[in-house]
């Protein structure tokens, strides 16, 4: 379990310096995932969950292929190939995958059947519990899907030429004005995971695609629910084993440039109120030892009091048109954390102000000792009710931190170890090393990022920059040669201290 308080979609400034007597410990994967390889080098991973034995089963199929491969030829293939395997199974009448995919959809918690990316596709299937023969059938439409996918001219253009597409993407809006702003400069600008495929489709080009790049040793299947996991490793290696193909070339890394520290303001479509953000941007790191985790977490809690001295110094301020959020994520290889300051047009200097003095205060002088108090408390309850919470933990949930962790480079340590290792961070922290930590990430350079909607009076971002800056880094005080008084003048005053 990757525990209550590791959040993977969370970034930050890992820069605090390691004490150096502390010894580094490998950290152990969690034994309750069972993991297995099967000749071909698919892969999976099964955790049983009797803890939630009324919960819906859980499975993700991976495939490590996305639009970043894609050729000129090829645009909108890795999109194209997941609306195929929705159209058509060679395992399945249509009214019988119609039926598969009404059962396979959570309604309280609905995701796509598919997501496509640009280094990954993503197949998910949620199914009641109790229901074998279920299971059974979505190993078989998946086992269709990686092998034997139908693509015939038929097939797809009946896909192509239809309006419906249920296959998400991520991230869900590749348009979206921030986004596009965020890949200037990576290679992920030119390979939209929904862009349209080309037409005519080359049936023969589309193929060699999926034959290249749907090989098994570039899939892994996982599975969170109550199930026999021994029952279930022989029908995966029934369903999945005859899956032929090794991948050849490898698929390209996708990473983020730097965030440029120029302020940017972008008019989104979407967007209904002004927000102007405080971005920080970092490398993001494996965390595979203790060490590396007590760097990560010193940087967490550190951004979760600063979060929550600003609220609470929020709500006893005049401020009533200000509202905060926080945000924090990791995404190819960079980690980002950020303030999000939603207010009328008119009132974003005099608020950003409010928070730039907020954060000074909190880089030069720290946090209380009667804040840290409260914090460390609030934090040790939660680790007392660590196994409670867990066997609360949805089996959704679980799949979702699963799969964070992988993609990431985070160890998912069993709650065991996450409760040892966490108790020693707690009684080793200090209010001096917290404070350490704050001032380390608040004198990192921050982008200031505004989104508008249309309409709005366009605000100046040097304005706002001025205003951050010279709170954040003042001018140095200028300093002019004292003035000689000359003979005549007269001696100033001078009085007793």
């Amino acid at each position: 379990m990757q525990g209550t308080r590791i959040h993977l979609i969370v970034g930050g400034l890992l820069l605090a310096v390691a004490n150096g007597s502390v010894q580094a410990e490998a950290l152990q994967p969690d034994p309750a995932w069972q993991q297995g390889k099967l000749d071909n080098g698919f892969s999976w991973q099964i955790l049983d969950t009797p803890q939630r034995p009324s919960d819906r089963v859980e499975l993700r199929l991976m495939v490590n292929t996305g639009s970043l491969v894609e050729s000129s030829q090829q645009i909108g293939f890795a999109h194209l190939l997941p609306r195929l395997s929705l159209a058509r199974s060679e395992s399945f009448t249509p009214p019988q995958l119609r039926s598969l995919w009404q059962q396979s959809v959570d309604s309280e918690r609905p995701l796509p059947p598919a997501i496509s990316s640009y280094d990954f596709t993503l197949y998910n299937l949620s199914l009641p519990n109790n229901r074998p023969d279920l299971l059974k059938e979505a190993l078989a439409w998946l086992s269709d899907t990686t092998g034997k996918l139908a693509i015939d001219e038929h097939t797809v253009h009946a896909v192509v030429n239809s309006s419906v597409d249920p296959v998400g993407t991520f991230p869900p809006n590749p348009k979206d004005a921030w986004w596009r702003y965020r890949l200037k400069g990576s290679t992920l600008l030119a390979h939209d995971p929904a862009q349209l495929v080309k037409r005519p489709v080359n049936v023969d080009q589309l193929k060699k695609f999926y034959q290249q790049w749907y090989t098994p040793d570039a899939m892994t299947l996982y599975v969170v629910g109550k199930v026999d996991s021994r029952s279930l490793g022989e029908q995966i290696n029934k369903a999945f084993s005859p899956l032929k193909g090794k991948r050849e070339t490898p698929a390209t890394m996708p990473t983020l440039t730097p965030l440029p520290p120029q302020p940017v303001s972008l008019i989104g479509d979407q967007v209904k109120q002004d927000t102007l953000s405080i971005m920080w941007d970092a490398p993001w790191h494996p965390i595979r030892d203790s060490q590396n985790l007590s760097r990560y977490w010193r940087s967490d809690i550190a951004r979760e009091a600063l979060f929550w001295h600003l609220q609470q110094v929020l709500e006893k301020s005049d401020q009533k048109n200000l509202h905060l959020g926080f945000d924090c994520r990791v995404q190819y290889q960079r980690a980002q954390c950020a303030i999000h300051l939603d207010t009328p047009n008119n009132n974003l200097n005099n608020s950003l102000g409010f928070i730039a003095r907020e954060l000074v205060g909190v880089r030069n002088n720290g946090l209380s000792q009667e804040e840290f108090n409260g914090l460390l408390a609030q934090k040790n309850d939660q680790l007392s009710k660590l196994f409670a919470t867990y066997a609360r933990t949805d089996t959704d949930v679980l799949m979702s931190q699963r799969l964070r962790s992988q993609q990431s480079g985070v160890v998912d340590i069993a709650p065991e170890q996450y409760q040892k290792l966490r108790q020693e961070f707690l009684s080793g922290l200090t209010l001096e090393a917290l404070n350490q930590e704050l001032k380390l990430q608040l004198s990192q350079d921050a982008t200031l990022v505004l989104m508008q909607p249309k309409g709005e009076p366009e605000m100046s971002m040097k304005q706002l920059q001025e205003t951050y800056n010279g709170i954040m880094a003042p001018a140095p005080a200028v300093v002019t040669e004292e003035v000689k008084p000359t003979d005549t003048a007269p001696a100033p005053e001078t009085s007793a201290q």
